[in-house]
């Protein structure tokens, strides 16, 4: 049924809608630069804040309605609706509360162009509004019987009215697939042209009405009596965000908050709780039905509702128990930054009293590496999530996709102790693995270990050909380095003594350290040595690889003669240091497991000068010297002396061309007689460093 009637001018509903790429230019003229005094909205809009930028609009609205201000207004307008076009693609549609900004921000700018006495762009930039939302209204305040005109008139041309009755009221009432209200609809402003009307209530079968044509300033007149087609069971929750199913589909969620006059329908229990607004349920079938409501945070219910008849039931309030756990989380070494869920939520160790039950994600950054824990939280209990920070790496190969680059891909996935990341992560990472597979001819295949800083590599090489090969040599390198090693504190030389049965090869002790276990199991020169742990020792090479096997504090049984007496001198073994060789000694995997050392507060002496000795050989000697190198320490551990730290400190000078403090550090270290240059029983340290000093021009 369609009749005429002189419109009716109702508050209207607005949201968020896609407003066309050309209100972005509303009657602009080019000005080559705007005036200095004009008001800068926000440049990062990712940020803005709406309630400046509304207060900046309303600002300009008095300059709009001044002629002599105008243009200042239609330059500062269009950098606001610039910048809140800016904040979507092509297709995306801007939040409401930004789409009624950015639309008034255009009502103001045409006004202005009016107030400059351009009225065609003023009605072109009304038109374009009335496309973005027919049912707009102009702001009444200041507003002149000009700028009624020209709206009114470009409205008259571009929209129609359409009131929608329905028997009983409450339908939803689409145009064109958009809600644009419910029944009672009275005279709410659409686009004129051609019209596909569907209205829908809960409980009640939907009408299609026929696609028809409305004429600018028509009103259309559409009244229907709906027929009723199952039972309908409004359910309100708390709190509100409450997923609803039926029957275990999903039909929707609860929002928004109880409407007044629902209010006194709530149990007296229930009285001081925040419900949501009725989400109506009407695919709910004649007899049982199971519904069962889900929130984060809270416990599942469930609720079985017996339709005896299709027809609108009394609302069901429903009310979601809290389901909550205790949660602390801990790293290795501590201070990691937590990131749950996706959310950064502090520093370890961090507790919760209250976090929502079920499965969880943590992601822990540190400055020595990261780690990473999927975990559930019981509802009632408390849940400690310990992790172990490890160092990151990173992988590079060209071509990423090789088959060498998927093994050493997957070994790396699997790898204890490291965390590979297969993307950039959000820290610097502590190494990066690279693939090096040069064309033939170009030199060997290889995998390479670069700790964070460092420009020189360890190296292993493999097949080119055979690239499952790549696998081994990447565990040769991820392998931690041997850094200490047993150590019992004397040395020994082999002597052959003439016996009747033969000739005798014993091991001699030459000599005892003077701060050693040998001496404080009573080891001295001269003694010989004849069985270890019950295993006869025939030679020096033998001998050192027994005890090599046995592990610090272990108390190993020595049976040894002295001047034609057998005696058992138990020895605890001890341990030295073993620093990096001249080759290296895998300086990058040293480095990597120092930095997680001195992150866990393993800082002192003895791990600064492991890393010194490899940034040296690593080709940094500044960054050896700015770090360890700089200042004298007090003492040093068992196994390395201020000799050994002297040395090295001159050769870290001598490649930095200053040949003269160079000198004087050799000639200092030179000085400590009977100190060893790298561990207790290593070479004699100053005879080496005389001779580096004397090499010096």
């Amino acid at each position: 049924m369609r009749r005429r009637l002189p419109p009716t001018r109702r508050p209207v509903l607005r949201g968020p809608g896609r407003l066309p790429a050309a209100l972005a230019s509303l009657g602009l003229v080019a000005v080559a630069a705007p005036l200095a005094e004009a008001r800068q909205p926000p440049s990062e809009t990712a940020g803005v804040d709406l309630v400046a930028l509304s207060v900046e609009v309303r600002e300009l609205r008095a300059l709009a309605v001044d002629p002599d201000r105008a243009l200042e207004a239609v330059l500062a307008l269009t950098r606001i609706v610039e910048d809140l076009e800016s904040r979507r693609g092509p297709e995306a549609d801007l939040p409401e509360l930004e789409t009624e900004l950015l639309l008034r921000a255009s009502e103001y700018r045409a006004r202005a162009e009016l107030s400059r006495g351009n009225r065609d762009a003023a009605a072109d930039g009304f038109r374009l509004i009335l496309l973005a939302d027919p049912a707009w209204e102009l702001d009444r305040a200041d507003l002149s019987p000009a700028v009624v005109e020209v709206f009114d008139r470009e409205r008259s041309s571009l929209v129609a009215w359409l009131t929608v009755r329905t028997d009983p009221d409450g339908a939803e009432v689409r145009v064109g697939g958009t809600l644009v209200g419910r029944t009672p609809l009275l005279g709410r402003p659409v686009h004129a042209g051609f019209l596909s009307v569907v209205i829908e209530r809960v409980g009640y079968g939907a009408v299609e009405e026929p696609r028809r044509e409305a004429l600018p300033g028509e009103i259309i007149m559409i009244d229907h009596t709906l027929e009723r087609s199952g039972p309908v069971l409004p359910v309100i929750t708390f709190p509100a965000g409450v997923t609803v199913r039926v029957g275990g589909r999903v039909v929707g969620s609860t929002s928004g908050s109880l409407p007044e006059e629902l209010r006194p329908l709530a149990p007296p229990a229930f009285a001081d709780q925040e419900f949501s607004a009725p989400l109506e349920l009407g695919s709910l079938a004649l007899g049982a039905n199971e519904i069962v409501f889900e929130a984060p945070c809270r416990r599942p219910t469930r609720l079985t509702f017996h339709a005896d008849e299709a027809r609108d039931y009394l609302p069901q309030f429903v009310r979601l128990q809290p389901s909550t756990g205790g949660l602390r989380i801990e790293s290795e070494p501590g201070g990691g930054t937590v990131v749950l869920d996706g959310e950064e939520r502090g520093a370890t160790p961090l507790s919760f009293s209250a976090m929502c039950s079920g499965d969880h994600e943590v992601e822990i950054r540190h400055p020595a590496g990261r780690c990473a824990r999927s975990f559930r939280v019981s509802r009632g209990a408390r849940t400690v999530v310990r992790c172990e920070i490890a160092p990151v790496l990173v992988l590079t190969a060209d071509p990423p996709d090789q088959p060498a680059a998927r093994a050493v891909r997957e070994a790396l996935e699997a790898a204890d102790g490291f965390f590979f990341s297969p993307a950039p992560v959000p820290v610097e990472p502590q190494a990066e693995i690279r693939l090096v597979t040069p064309e033939r001819g170009a030199g060997p295949a290889r995998v390479e270990f670069l700790a964070a800083g460092a420009e020189r590599p360890d190296t292993a090489a493999f097949d080119g050909f055979e690239p499952r090969t790549a696998v081994a040599a990447l565990q040769s390198l991820l392998a931690s380095p041997d850094r200490r090693r047993p150590w019992l504190g004397l040395s020994a030389t082999v002597r052959r003594t003439h016996a009747p049965e033969g000739t005798l090869r014993r091991l001699e002790v030459v000599s005892v350290h003077p701060t050693g276990p040998a001496l404080l199991a009573g080891f001295e020169p001269g003694d010989l040595l004849v069985e270890a742990g019950g295993v006869a020792i025939s030679d020096e090479v033998g001998f050192r690889d027994g005890f090599a096997r046995e592990s610090p504090g272990r108390v190993l049984e020595v049976l040894a003669r002295r001047r034609d007496s057998d005696r058992v001198l138990r020895v605890e073994v001890g341990e030295t240091p073993v620093l990096p060789s001249l080759s290296g000694d895998r300086c990058n995997r040293r480095l990597v497991a120092l930095g997680g050392e001195f992150a866990r507060g393993q800082d002192d002496f003895g791990r600064r000068l492991e890393a010194a000795i490899c940034w040296i050989l690593l080709g940094d000697p500044g960054r050896a010297m700015l770090e360890t190198l700089g200042e004298t320490p007090e003492a040093g551990p068992s196994g390395i002396g201020e000799g050994t730290f002297l040395y090295y400190r001159g050769v870290a000078l001598a490649a930095l061309g200053e040949r003269q403090r160079a000198r004087a550090a050799f000639e200092a270290a030179a000085a400590a007689e009977g100190a060893t240059l790298v561990t207790h029983d290593g070479p004699l340290l100053a005879p080496l460093a005389r001779r580096r000093a004397e090499a010096l021009p």
